[in-house]
Order: structure tokens, then sequence, then C-alpha cells
């Protein structure tokens, strides 16, 4: 079949614009993704110099920024122990023993033993008052707003929650003893003394990381018995009101005790027999099983050798 002279002219034109078309799609377009690309490399390049010409000119910033944070760690670190074998232990705990004797803290120990090497987590606890929740409460405040004081309140309780939730594993060594005191003060002046155990070190006075994992209870024997006297007056002068009114009402006599007869009338009311006193010296003294764990972390190495070392090259 012959194509005329405006047939031919068309399919020329057609192949043409094809071969065009390809070349933009196969030629041009992938060169101009590559000036895109290269562009983005140059920019994030010179943003790369930019601030590498900024470290340069604040060097000497960075390295008191270094120095500073080393100081600030470091003073945290003196408040802990060094890591203690158990032999060392014995002899911290020894010198805290005697710093509580320097301190009026009049104790005696005995069974003392030390634990191994270990870890402990620290952490930080947040107190959350408990409240109360009940229907009729809640219908009289629906619709009650929280003043601005309660909002900061929650705001920075949140704020504290948010930077101290995490927690820390560092080292620890437990000592665990018997301390024996003459009566429950000087038992919690121990208990006391090991929150606030304060060392002198380098020249300065430092309060070390140190608890006491058991609790002690309190129990004031002269407080008991005079509450005791009272109710026993209370239920004495109680019975003797009842009997009255009784015999008032009634015209019956009615007794006061468990004998049939009547205990004011008799004077057996207080005929209770002496306690006798405890001479032993369980009686006499106070006892306490304990465990004090020590912590420990290993201190920062000084960074000023380092950091001359880095200026000089």
């Amino acid at each position: 079949m012959k194509l005329t002279k405006q047939e031919r002219i068309a399919v020329l034109v057609i192949a043409v614009i094809i071969l065009l078309v390809l070349g933009v799609i196969f030629f041009i377009v992938p060169k101009f993704n590559e000036i895109g690309t290269d562009s983005a490399s140059l920019v994030n390049k010179q943003k790369e110099l930019a601030a590498a010409v900024e470290r340069a000119g604040t060097k000497d910033q960075l390295g008191q920024d270094v120095i500073a944070a080393y100081d600030e760690g470091r003073n945290i670190a003196d408040m802990f122990f060094e890591e203690m074998q158990p032999y060392e232990a014995d002899d911290e705990i020894r010198n805290f023993i005697q710093y509580c004797k320097d301190n009026d803290v009049n104790i005696t120990v005995d069974s003392l033993s030390i634990g191994s090497p270990s870890v402990s987590t620290l952490g930080v606890n947040f107190y959350t008052e408990p409240t109360v929740v009940y229907d009729l409460k809640t219908y009289a405040t629906q619709g009650q707003q929280e003043t601005e004081e309660e909002l900061a309140a929650e705001a920075r309780a949140a704020l504290l929650q948010s930077q101290l939730s995490s927690t820390q594993t560092v080292g620890s060594i437990d000592v665990t003893f018997t301390v024996t005191t003459l009566n429950d003060d000087d038992m919690l002046k121990f208990v006391d003394i090991v929150n606030n155990y304060v060392k002198q070190e380098n020249g300065s006075n430092v309060r070390k990381a140190i608890r006491l994992s058991s609790g002690y209870s309190v129990t004031y024997s002269d407080v008991e018995e005079k509450y005791s006297e009272l109710v026993a007056d209370l239920t004495e002068s109680a019975a003797k009101d009842a009997a009255a009114q009784i015999q008032k009402d009634t015209g019956e006599k009615v007794t006061t005790d468990n004998t049939g007869n009547d205990a004011a009338a008799n004077g057996e009311g207080n005929n209770e027999e002496e306690e006798k006193k405890d001479n032993s010296f369980e009686g006499n003294t106070r006892q306490m099983g304990v465990t004090l764990t020590m912590y420990s972390i290993e201190r920062m190495q000084d960074p000023t050798d380092q950091l001359a070392a880095q200026d000089a090259q």
C-alpha cells in the first residue's frame, strides 16, 4: 500500500514525537533526579560543615561544659561508697559503729556478717494520697473546677514523675548484725543516724548512701500502763453508775463483780495483783536484727588529660 505525501509526513512527525518522549523519559528525567539528589546532599554537607565550624568555634566552651559535668558527677559519686569486698565492708561498718558511739548513740553489736558484693536498683517512690469515692460525693462535686493552685501542683508532680521515674542499677553490699540498746530512745537514735551517716572525705563532710532494710516497732510500756489504768477506772466508774441507776429505777441492788458481792462496798475494785518487775537482760534492753545496705558507684575518669590531648591535635 502506497502512502500519500501527507500520510508520510504524519508518520514522520509521530516518529519524531515518540523519539522525543523516549529521550525525555530515559535521558533527561534521570539527570534531573540526579541533580535533585546531589542538591539535597549538598545542603546536608553544608549543614554538617556549618555545625563543624560552630563546634570548632566553641571548643573551649565545650571543654568547660565537660569539666563542669564531670565535677557535678564526681560530687554525686562522693555520696556513694567505693566498690567494696567483704573485708573492706567490715572495716567500713566498724567505722560506722564507732561514728554512732561518737555521736552518743549507745549501742552494742553482735553476730555481724558480711554478704557478697551485688547490685541493687535505686529509684524514686512517689506517694499517692488515697481518695474516697462514693455516689453522694460525686453528685455533690460534679461540675466543680480545680483551682489554679491545684492545677499547678498536679503539673509540678507530673513533671517530677516524668523526670525522676527512671531507675538506676548500682553496686551494693549487705551487712547484717544484731544491735542492742538500753531503751527505745537509743534504738530510735540508731535508726536516725543510719539516714544521716556523714564521713569526712577530702576536707569536707559527705553524707553516705546507706540504707536500713528492717523496721523497728516501739512499745512504750509506761504509756500502755497509764492507758490500762485509765480504762480500768472508766470501767469501774461506768459499772457503779449503772448499778446505782438500776437500783434507783427498780429498787434492786446490783453487784458489780462476778462473786455476787458489791465490789465497791467490799473495797475490792482495785485489788489487782501487782506485776513483778522484770530483772532479766532481755526485759531491760532493746534488740533488733538489722541489715544495712551500702551503695557504691564507679567514679568517672577525669577528662582533663583527654581534653588536653585533643586540643593538641
